[in-house]
């Protein structure tokens, strides 16, 4: 792959903005361009604080040498030799982990006194789509050319979105590539708004596609005390168990009803009714039932969240401390869907596995699960399906399923609303 300088690369965007303020037309205020920010030199700036770390990268975070990269990238080891942008060597040692975030945190052996150039950490919530990205990485390991790391510009082309367990990442354009795990992810001030950690692939090619997923600085942010404690060991997610939701349609967006609360459960004890609507998870609207489970992804285990709920008209703020996330499993096999089918079907229910003591059926179709119904076509509703069972995100204490089933006698198909416990 050809590599282009970003001095290049951003020539013709400068030469077409000149245009448009000949004409009268105002860039962005955010937009590093419009604020004429001299792109080699935020690179040069930036490139002391990025680490090579085996076949990925990293990301250093404080002048004491806190550093940040993928928990894929570090494994299951605990000592690393790593290698600054600006060429300095350091022992590194992992302080703690987050499997299922994707994050590690270690800390570069420093000498007494020593203090290393480093990224601050932005705000991954004032992002916008449009807003200028600029990746640091090892992208195919052509760093290993030249001993300096690649850059790449791009946009921000979303955020708090989910792909597998990265449930409130931020989404970019400015190409990844396998290396790129653990990089930073800068906004237009030079500020980490991101670790970058996976790309959408296309049919299993490992190779950029126009979308990379960041973990978002917010969730950084939650996990750094965390991790710092962890002593080389590993941080679990929390989860709010005891809640089975449902969802209402409203205008334009879902409202989040609680169908039901765990007697003795954690979030009866902290206040929640059976009919509260989720108003707002940590000051944050909530819209659906996706974002909702993706924001209780982002928190560590222990963690106290204030929740506003709506009711009897009134908004009502509760507390609630999220207890270790347990990984759920329900035994089913999907079956492979046709072009034409509406709704992906169960193949296969384990003997004696939750699905199985909760009723479904080979041969069920899946109308909607935890409230979210399956209207994509179906080959989407078979990825997203399969995702949640292979990453296990069915981890609430209930699970709530409508299937359609044939019934006998030539009889119209039924839909059943199944409740089943994983395991």
């Amino acid at each position: 792959m050809k590599r282009h300088t970003l001095a290049a690369a951003a020539r013709p965007l400068r030469n077409l903005l000149a245009c448009l303020l000949m004409l009268g037309l105002a860039a962005p205020a955010g937009s590093m361009l419009a604020a004429e920010v001299d792109l080699p030199a935020l690179c040069e700036r930036a490139k002391p604080a990025f680490v090579f770390i085996g076949g990925g990268s990293g990301a250093i975070i404080s002048p004491d040498g806190l550093m940040l990269t993928n928990n894929h990238v570090v494994g299951r080891a605990q000592d690393f030799d790593v290698r600054t942008g600006a060429g300095r060597h350091y022992q590194a040692k992992l302080l703690g982990r987050d499997p299922r975030g994707d994050l590690a945190l270690l800390q570069l052996g420093l000498a007494k006194g020593e203090t290393v150039p480093f990224l601050a950490i932005g705000d991954s919530e004032a992002l916008r789509p449009g807003d200028d990205a600029l990746a640091i990485g090892n992208p195919l390991a052509v760093g290993l050319v030249d001993q300096s790391p690649t850059f790449t510009f791009g946009i921000i082309s979303a955020r708090n979105q989910v792909n597998g367990t990265y449930t409130d990442a931020v989404v970019t354009d400015a190409p990844l590539n396998p290396g790129n795990s653990g990089g930073p992810l800068l906004n237009g001030a030079g500020e980490l708004v991101g670790i970058n950690g996976q790309i959408a692939s296309r049919w299993g090619l490992r190779s950029n596609t126009g979308m990379g997923y960041a973990i978002s600085s917010r969730q950084i942010r939650l996990w750094i005390p965390r991790l710092k404690e962890a002593k080389g060991g590993e941080v679990a997610h929390g989860q709010l168990p005891g809640l089975l939701f449902d969802v209402e349609k409203a205008e334009k967006t879902q409202r989040v009803v609680i169908k039901a609360v765990g007697d003795g459960s954690p979030a009866a004890r902290a206040g929640f009714r059976e009919g509260d609507r989720i108003a707002r998870f940590d000051g944050t609207p909530i819209s659906g039932l996706v974002q909702l489970a993706g924001l209780i992804g982002i928190y560590p285990e222990g963690h106290e969240v204030p929740v506003d709920v709506e009711r009897g008209g009134h908004d009502t703020p509760l507390r609630v401390k999220l207890v270790k996330l347990r990984i759920g499993s329900i035994g089913i096999k999907l079956a492979q869907p046709d072009k034409d089918e509406g709704h992906v079907r169960i193949a296969e229910v384990e003997p004696g596995s939750p699905a199985d003591k909760a009723g479904l059926k080979k041969g069920d179709e899946i109308v909607s699960v935890k409230g979210v119904e399956l209207e994509m076509p179906a080959r989407t509703q078979f990825f997203i399906l399969s995702r949640w069972l292979r990453t296990g995100l069915f981890a609430d204490d209930v699970v709530l399923m409508s299937v359609r089933r044939a019934e006998p006698g030539g009889k119209p198909p039924s839909t059943h609303e199944i409740r089943v416990v994983p395991k």
